[in-house]
């Protein structure tokens, strides 16, 4: 049982790891062109899945390194002008 709760949390963990790096919207307003939001958004997460990342070796560990490159998307793409939209 314990075990299918933890594989749970990793889905559903992942799930709304995904889920955030969707909707930027521009930090001065500017139109957003999809193709440049994209390249960012490439560059950003190539940036994270290189980032030295401490992590728990178990299934904990796993959520742990999602939500930290998630961290360091978002750091990124708000130096390169994007930011979350509110949902």
């Amino acid at each position: 049982m314990r075990r299918l709760l933890l594989a749970t949390a990793v889905v559903l963990g992942g799930c709304a790891a995904h889920q955030s790096t969707l909707n930027y919207t521009r930090t001065d307003g500017a139109p957003i062109d999809a193709a440049k939001k994209q390249a960012t958004l490439v560059q950003c997460k190539g940036e994270a899945a290189t980032a030295p990342v401490q992590t728990v070796p178990s299934p904990y560990g796993v959520v742990e390194r999602a939500r930290k490159e998630n961290t360091i998307i978002d750091a990124c793409m708000a130096r390169n002008g994007y930011i979350q939209a509110q949902q």
